[in-house]
């Protein structure tokens, strides 16, 4: 089981994504982002979106897959 806050990303925010699929539980989480969050990633730079896109797998990817950091 995988699992990611959005409070985990720097949003102000009590969603959790969460599934037995690595890419499942992504696209899941930056759906959320993309839908709730619109504003503030309108005002993210070009790397601040790929910082928080390598965050969310850096989160994804640890062993135990619960998102802790």
């Amino acid at each position: 089981m995988k699992i990611i806050k959005c409070g985990d990303l720097g949003f102000k925010c009590n969603f959790m994504a969460a599934g037995n699929e690595l890419e499942e539980v992504e696209n899941a989480i930056l759906d959320h982002i993309e839908k709730q969050h619109k504003k503030e990633l309108q005002n993210m730079s070009e790397d601040d979106i790929n910082h928080l896109k390598h965050r969310i797998s850096t989160l994804l990817g640890r062993s135990c897959g619960c998102g802790a950091l």
